[in-house]
């Protein structure tokens, strides 16, 4: 992970942090200040997370103003902790500030980070699935499914949203800056999931349809949105019994499980589950295999991670990026970022107020 130092960072802890020791006897108090891009505008929905000696102690996110406010008791802190302000937002580069000193507020500059494209055409050989189901990867990723919130398909979810997309030659850049993008809103009741589930399960996990280009039409496929709201599939039990799975890689940063359709007469995956030593799963990759037109589409999705104290996350993406190749050689290519999933129990969509440059839902 690239981190870049803030351009401007005015340092404190009112009351708690007032000097550059951290005692059990300091009184509690706030941590405040505001998050901006280099241009000056507020960051909404930026995570600051204040790590005490390397764990995560307190978090908070960013209003629509920006600005954050933490409380954290001293209890257990320690006479000579080590204070740091992590400051995350998709799309920027992370920033980490360490606290010290008797001022009294923050304001914290997050540059812009291009988005990798670590497998932008990923092309599997078909002896990478030989069809066997090894047993231990079938445990991790059954490990990781427990591990992570189940009952997904009983909530409907909404998330704000940045989008770009574009189309480029065979040959396109390695990294998707967040500049252009379009602000808007990403949804889905529960019942429209089930819909992609059971038509997985009839047609496989490609729909024939037919596209209007420049200048004709087109035969195409549409895809399961497996980057977005339909990413809980990858946990769920209909993907695990259309999937054979073989651990790829295995070291001190975890595990990577490759997955292998069962079915290949209809359209399939193959692609990878990158677990981290937790085995959570923090990311996936995959490759649409289908009768002609191939579009050699695919895509990846990166999951959030767990802070010390918190609760494993439900897998819904924070960014991911596809992409189809098209009838004149060109690639077109999506990107989206999400600030955070708002969940709701039942067959509705939760409600999210409209801001200014929002569209309207995909």
């Amino acid at each position: 992970m690239i981190r870049l130092a803030p351009i401007l960072v005015l340092c404190s802890l009112t009351g708690i942090l007032g000097t550059p020791s951290l005692g059990p006897s300091s009184p509690p108090g706030p941590i405040e200040g505001i998050v901006r891009e280099l241009g000056g505008a507020p960051l909404a929905s930026a995570r600051v997370d204040l790590l005490v000696d390397g764990a995560l102690v307190a978090s908070a996110r960013t209003d629509q103003a920006g600005r954050f406010y933490i409380v954290l008791r001293a209890e257990g802190l320690g006479t000579r902790a080590e204070a740091i302000l992590h400051v995350s937002r998709m799309g920027y580069h992370d920033a980490e500030v360490s606290l010290s000193g008797d001022r009294r507020s923050q304001e914290i500059a997050l540059a812009p980070a291009p988005l990798p494209i670590p497998g932008f055409r990923v092309e599997f050989e078909r002896e990478s699935c030989p069809g066997i189901d090894e047993e231990p990867a079938r445990r991790l990723w059954e490990r990781a499914v427990d591990l992570h919130p189940g009952g997904l398909d009983t909530l409907g979810v909404a998330s704000y949203t940045l989008a770009r997309t574009d189309t480029l030659s065979r040959d396109p850049p390695t990294t998707l800056g967040v500049e252009g993008a379009v602000s808007g809103q990403r949804a889905s009741a529960s019942l429209l999931r089930l819909s992609w589930t059971r038509r997985i399960d009839r047609e496989g996990y490609a729909f024939h349809v037919r596209r209007s280009g420049r200048t004709r039409s087109y035969d195409s496929w549409s895809y399961p949105p497996l980057e977005a709201d339909y990413a809980p599939h990858f946990g769920s039990e209909s993907f695990g019994s259309l999937h054979d799975f073989r651990v790829e890689l295995e070291d001190g940063e975890g595990w990577i499980l490759r997955f292998c359709g069962r079915i290949t007469d209809t359209p399939y995956l193959e692609g990878i589950l990158e677990l981290g030593p937790d085995t959570l799963i923090r990311r996936a990759e995959w490759r649409f295999h289908t009768p002609a037109p191939d579009e050699e589409a695919g895509g990846w999705t990166r999951f959030p991670p767990a802070g010390v104290e918190e609760e494993p996350p439900p897998l819904l993406p924070v960014e991911s990026m596809t992409w189809r190749s098209l009838p004149d050689g060109e690639v077109m290519r999506r990107a989206q970022w999400y600030e955070g999933w708002i969940m709701v129990e039942g067959d509705s969509v939760p409600f999210l107020p409209r801001r200014p440059g929002d569209t309207d839902l995909p």
